[in-house]
């Protein structure tokens, strides 16, 4: 009998070994509305779950979150199902919701705390990046969470405290000298991820991503004038979103880009020290990967709440100017941005689903048979803005679920290397385009950037030129996703684009490129530039306007070229636009194009002059 036994045991082994671990599903929702209506409570306990989530997934897919809400949908919901039907299939789901049990499940995580300081509202982003480093989770000193760990029995003890820490003695603000600290501690050269677009998995003190950086708004109350702190919208806080960038050690930061004002979180600064502490950031990140790589810095400028001249925000700078400026100084130091900007910057489940298997190339629908000029008003409507991964998954189950997708031709301008961050989506669309759907690169390719800053002088940088760079990072993503077309190159504050920078991006985009400023050559080689005409915010219950701005622009002599920008649009909103362009202004032939038909007519026109 005993020979039997060992015999069954021996032959279930394997079995056993082989059972796929859990992911824990952990209702934040519930979670937090079991918590008492504290907003100072709620952010903590978003903020060291999604923190919690980095760390725990950092190999493979542990831990998910519920907990947007968006279009009248649990976003997380819908990707969770949609992952659950392919590559999670064989993956069990195991429910949570109370916040104890969620981290006795994982005590192999929560072995430590830092502790940061209120009262210098950017220790919050420093504990983030010592999660990431250290492993250790962030928590508010002196705040409510505290307790409430320590009454459940799972408070961590304190490894690292924060508080009192940094005065402003380096540079006169304590804010920026916060960051200094961090930057010496696990930033500079000699003390970060020696990998290139990968996660730095040694276990040494103190190293940092060489690629990725996070810029997410620090501890600052969500509720300017109120005293003390209060944080009324979560989803606002982007706390979820620091989990992708805690799993690869990412360095977090808020800092203003303007060097002529104080910001209104640190009004005591001497002007210009939140400017010069992110170049120095920058230029450690820049020392960190040795110019062989763009760094993706995840986030955006708090526009509502810091550095521009926004109600409470306290700036001079209107919110367009003050983004501009950002990418300007990210771009001048090899950085280009993942911009999940107020509105729809909440992406929960990144460092879950970025295990997502991706294929090594994606293939678009065959290119169209070239055709003949006609004496026609050619339109492209742009689909965008996609250079967030954030704004890229909370948007998909609106506009790619539309009754109305297939019927038209659709240019979507889904960023590629987004799929870095955000995988699931670009194997879900390609999986399920229709013969209508195509895919181009939004501003400015493969991320946000100003490419006139690659070369020159790069607003005194200092740093060699990265047009080089910038082609081959290009090549790479829209190599993957069969891109060929750009749709819209930001240049900001910095002019036309000249003629070594056009040639650049023949070599990634050969089939056309369009424009937010001029350029040299309307054509180079064979690859056609154009400027956009303009950006159309189509009123749902309104779309008649929408018509009448676009025909403004249509003009007697044909055939013409006009791409359009729109925003966050359905295809059902594009049908009906076109159809109102057909009734009321059918005079002026409207033919709305795929990218690469719209291009390959508009070449023909440029050759025929």
């Amino acid at each position: 009998m005993s020979l039997m036994i060992a015999l069954s045991i021996l032959l279930a082994a394997p079995d056993a070994a082989a059972a796929p671990q859990p992911l824990v599903y952990f209702d934040m929702q519930a979670c937090l509305q079991s918590l008492s209506d504290d907003t100072v409570l709620r952010y903590d306990a978003l903020k060291l779950v999604a923190s919690l989530q980095g760390l725990v997934n950092r190999d493979k897919p542990r831990l998910a979150l519920r907990f947007l809400e968006s279009d009248g949908r649990n976003v997380d919901d819908y990707w969770l199902d949609l992952q659950r039907k392919g590559w999670l299939k064989d993956t069990p789901v195991e429910q949570e919701k109370d916040l104890a049990a969620l981290l006795r499940r994982f005590p192999e995580q929560v072995t430590g705390l830092v502790l940061w300081d209120q009262n210098v509202a950017a220790t919050a982003n420093v504990a983030a990046t010592v999660c990431g480093v250290e492993g250790w989770l962030p928590v508010r000193a002196g705040g409510p969470l505290i307790g409430l760990l320590e009454k459940a029995g799972v408070l961590p003890p304190v490894k690292m405290d924060l508080t009192g820490k940094f005065t402003g003695k380096e540079t006169g603000s304590a804010k920026c000298d916060a960051y200094l600290w961090a930057k010496r501690e696990y930033l500079d050269t000699g003390k970060c991820c020696a990998q290139i677009l990968t996660t730095c998995g040694s276990p040494d003190r103190g190293k940092c991503s060489a690629t990725l950086m996070a810029n997410y708004i620090d501890g600052y109350s969500q509720a300017p004038g109120k005293p003390g702190f209060s944080y009324p919208d979560l989803s606002n806080a982007t706390l979820t979103n620091h989990d992708f960038y805690i799993a690869h050690k990412a360095f977090f930061f808020d800092l203003s880009p303007w060097g002529d004002e104080m910001p209104v979180d640190d009004p005591g600064q001497p002007v210009g020290t939140d400017r010069n502490t992110l170049i120095a950031l920058l230029k450690s990140q820049y020392a960190c990967n040795g110019g062989k790589a763009f760094t993706s810095v995840g986030g955006f400028t708090p526009w509502n709440l810091k550095y521009t001249n926004n109600g409470p925000a306290g700036g001079k700078h209107e919110p367009v100017p003050t983004e501009w400026e950002y990418a300007a100084v990210l771009s001048a130091h090899n950085a280009l941005m993942d911009a999940d900007a107020l509105g729809l910057g909440c992406l929960a489940n990144a460092s879950a689903y970025m295990h997502c298997p991706l294929k090594e190339h994606y293939t678009q629908n065959p290119r169209p048979a070239a055709r003949s000029l006609e004496a026609k008003t050619y339109v492209l409507i742009y689909m965008g803005d996609y250079d967030a991964a954030s704004w890229l998954s909370r948007s998909i189950p609106r506009i790619w679920d539309d009754p109305a997708r297939g019927t038209m031709p659709i240019a979507w301008a889904f960023n590629p290397n987004l799929a870095e961050r955000v995988p699931y989506v670009f194997d879900h669309v390609y999986a399920t385009k229709s013969p209508n759907d195509w895919f181009i690169g939004g501003d400015s390719g493969a991320g946000y950037i100003n490419p006139n800053l690659l070369t020159g002088d790069r607003l005194g940088s200092g740093l060699p030129d990265a047009l080089p760079l910038w082609v081959e990072h290009n090549k790479r993503w829209y190599g993957q996703f069969d891109y060929s077309i750009t749709g819209f190159v930001i240049n900001g504050f910095h002019g036309a684009m000249p003629l070594n920078i056009q040639e650049a991006y023949t070599r990634f985009s050969p089939d056309g490129v369009g424009m937010q400023l001029g350029f040299k050559e309307r054509i180079v080689g064979r690859t056609p530039f154009l400027r956009h005409v303009s950006d159309i915010y189509p009123d749902g219950n309104n779309l008649g306007k929408a018509a009448a701005e676009m025909a403004h622009f249509a003009r007697s002599t044909k055939p013409q070229f006009l791409i359009f920008r729109w925003i966050l649009q359905a295809p059902t909103t594009m049908k009906g636009v076109y159809e109102l362009l057909q009734k009321d202004y059918a005079k002026e032939d409207w033919e709305f194009c795929d990218p690469y038909t719209f291009f390959d007519l508009y070449r023909q026109s440029l050759e025929k002059k």
